[in-house]
């Protein structure tokens, strides 16, 4: 029985990081086929954040959700959404830093102020 759980929870740990992958897959496919729109940059950089956001939000939801259900298995899930939050956060940040204001660092602050 406890094996069958584990092969459960592998499957559904598998499940979780194929969904993680989907916004980039989507983001290269669009890139591949110039569907980005007017502002390819705009449309990353946007993207990026966006989903930097729902991955947070996911993370910071897992232990409310954890304690309400008492599914102490949710906690296996949450460093992985983490660090997909890391990673889109990261590639947000290279999006603006590399693609929209070139490494210029006095324009970029200029830009956030």
């Amino acid at each position: 029985m406890q094996t069958l759980l584990l092969q459960h929870l592998r499957s559904v740990k598998l499940a979780v990081f194929a969904a993680g992958l989907l916004p980039l897959s989507r983001a290269v496919y669009l890139g591949f086929q110039d569907k980005l729109g007017a502002n390819p940059i705009e449309f990353v950089t946007r993207a990026s954040g966006d989903w930097t956001l729902y991955f947070l939000c996911l993370t910071l939801a897992i232990t409310p959700l954890r304690r309400l259900t008492s599914l102490h298995v949710l906690l296996s899930f949450r460093r992985m959404l983490g660090l997909y939050t890391f990673f889109y956060a990261c590639l947000h940040f290279l999006c603006f830093l590399w693609f929209d204001h070139f490494f210029d660092l006095e324009e970029m602050w200029r830009d956030v102020l």
